[in-house]
């Protein structure tokens, strides 16, 4: 089992897709064009490497509700295993917002 440390990033993407999770009920597979990333306090940043990039991030399903592709979205994410990143799934004011395409 590999075990991924304690991590956090604040990211600005753009939403270029999304579609149910494949595995996890009520949430979105997002794909994502990361545009910024920086540090969180207090956290290791290990998604910062990726802006530039396109990215699947897992965003439960109501964050998603009306945002379309095309949307700018900042917020915080963190990397659960190889090749999984997922959003807080019940970020803080603040911390999750969209900016229309």
């Amino acid at each position: 089992m590999v075990q991924v440390i304690e991590n956090r990033t604040a990211l600005t993407v753009r939403l270029l897709s999304k579609d149910t999770h494949p595995r996890l009920a009520g949430w979105d597979q997002a794909g994502v064009q990361v545009l910024e990333a920086r540090a969180v306090p207090g956290f290791a940043d290990l998604l910062s490497r990726h802006v530039g990039q396109r990215i699947e991030l897992a965003v439960r399903t109501e964050l998603l509700a009306d945002v379309e592709p095309g949307d700018t979205i900042r917020l915080r994410a963190r990397v659960t295993g190889p090749g999984q990143v997922v959003a807080e799934s019940r970020p803080a004011p603040g911390d999750f917002v969209v900016e229309t395409g």
